[in-house]
């Protein structure tokens, strides 16, 4: 670098958000968890040019926005810097590694990816709860609602349930050890707009009953390590059966799956990815190999992994020049 450069831009930091499941059984828009797995990074260094500039995406095929105002890495940082950095200028450069309409929360991980670089470019010292209010800006512009259940595993990590929204609160919720996940992503894409306009328009009280009972169960479940105990928490009988129609295959990969000995299985966020519980690696292996099998004979073929519960976004990388 020249010295004129050296005085207008910064250090490169890069951070890396993992892909989230979300909408996990009873919990919907109030449930998620960081899996372990390909996400995506960002990087970001102080420019001279007052705002957040996105200076290039690579691994979206070209899709996503370039414009500031309507990608969510881009949209995260300008609020941040209205906030907590006035005047302040970025640069940030995004590489998905995150499919598109995939379940996995992959507008959530670039707006986390780019905050926690961010804020170590700016040498601010901003809390998980601060990180996560300003990914939900992120999340309004992709979704149109700033919903936090991607978001918020996507920054602290783990196993996160969101109680309340105004104001934000949230809790970090106990790991079985042994708790393991078979993930296939089918060939295709179930947008969330999509999906939100496919949920029932009105919910009966007893099935709204047993929803809240099973949350329950599934906290507990969590508490006392009971993988059993978390299978028969992880049902849904108002969101899954109308998203289950969106995606190809999904009701024959579900029932071989469970019938193979899934403790449970069920969609991830607006899908299409499909997550199968297991109690080993190896039982694990054996799901992800029934859920490809089945999407595959469906004719949407994708892409699965064997995963755990893994920690939020963090820095992989500073001061790069």
């Amino acid at each position: 670098m020249g010295a004129k450069e050296n005085r207008t831009t910064g250090p490169w930091f890069e951070a890396f958000a993992p892909p989230t499941l979300s909408n996990i059984g009873p919990g919907y828009d109030c449930f998620g968890i960081a899996v372990d797995g390909p996400g995506d990074r960002v990087r970001a260094r102080k420019s001279a040019t007052p705002g957040a500039q996105l200076r290039s995406i690579e691994g979206d095929g070209g899709k996503l926005p370039r414009e500031p105002e309507r990608n969510t890495a881009t949209v995260a940082v300008s609020r941040l810097i209205e906030r907590y950095a006035p005047g302040a200028g970025l640069e940030l450069e995004l590489h998905k590694g995150l499919p598109l309409g995939s379940g996995l929360g992959s507008s959530g991980a670039s707006a986390c990816a780019a905050l926690v670089a961010a804020n170590a470019a700016l040498g601010l010292d901003l809390g998980a709860h601060q990180l996560v209010e300003l990914a939900r800006e992120g999340e309004r512009v992709a979704c149109g609602a700033a919903h936090p259940d991607n978001v918020t595993p996507g920054i602290v990590g783990g196993i996160v349930m969101i109680p309340n929204l105004e104001p934000l609160r949230f809790v970090s919720l106990p790991v079985p050890k042994d708790l393991w996940f078979a993930l296939y992503t089918p060939g295709c894409e179930v947008s969330t707009k999509a999906a939100r306009e496919a949920l029932p328009a009105r919910v009966r009280l007893t099935d709204t009953v047993r929803h809240a009972s099973r949350l329950g169960l599934l906290v507990h479940a969590l508490h006392v390590g009971d993988l059993q105990l978390l299978g028969e928490a992880i049902v849904d009988e108002i969101v899954e059966p109308v998203r289950a129609t969106l995606i190809p295959g999904y009701p024959d990969a579900k029932a071989a799956a469970v019938e193979a000995g899934a403790i449970a299985c069920s969609i991830s966020g607006a899908g299409p990815t499909t997550f199968a519980i297991a109690g080993s690696e190896e039982r694990a292996i054996v799901l992800l190999e029934i859920l490809e099998e089945a999407f595959t004979h469906a004719g949407v073929p994708g892409k699965g992994r064997v995963s755990q519960v893994s920690e939020g976004a963090r820095l992989v990388s500073r001061r790069l020049h």
